[in-house]
C-alpha cells in the first residue's frame, strides 16, 4: 500500500510540474507592432546582415513583419522577416537571436526559410 501511495504522489507531481515546466520554454511575449519598432527592425537587419555573413547568398533586408521576445539573461527574439533573394524574389525567413544589453551583444542561433 505504501508503494502505490508513494507511486499517486510522484505521479501527481509531474502531472502538476510539467506544464509548469514546459510553460517556462515557451515563445515569449508577441512584439506588438515590428513594423513600428526601431529597435525590433534593426535587430531584423542585424540577423540579415549576419546570415550573409556566414552564408554569402546575398539576401536583402525588407523588415521584420512579427516575433516574439522572451526575457531571461538576456533578450530572445524569434523574428519573422521579409527579405530579398540575389534574384530579387522576396521571401520569409525565421531568425532567433539573443540580445544581452549589459554585455552589448548580439548573437544569432538560427536563420533559415520561414515555415
Amino acid at each position: 500500500m505504501k508503494t502505490f501511495s508513494l507511486l499517486v504522489v510522484v505521479a501527481t507531481a509531474v502531472v502538476v510540474a510539467y506544464p509548469v515546466a514546459t510553460s517556462a520554454q515557451g515563445s515569449g511575449y508577441p512584439i506588438g507592432d515590428p513594423m513600428n519598432e526601431p529597435h525590433v527592425q534593426e535587430l531584423g537587419a542585424w540577423a540579415v546582415a549576419e546570415h550573409v555573413k556566414q552564408a554569402h547568398d546575398g539576401l536583402k533586408f525588407s523588415k521584420v513583419v512579427s516575433g516574439d521576445e522572451q526575457s531571461d539573461a538576456g533578450v530572445k527574439y524569434h523574428l519573422v522577416i521579409e527579405a530579398l533573394n540575389i534574384s530579387g524574389k522576396q521571401g520569409k525567413y525565421e531568425a532567433i537571436l539573443v540580445e544581452e544589453v549589459r554585455s552589448n551583444t548580439r548573437t544569432l542561433i538560427s536563420f533559415g526559410p520561414a515555415k
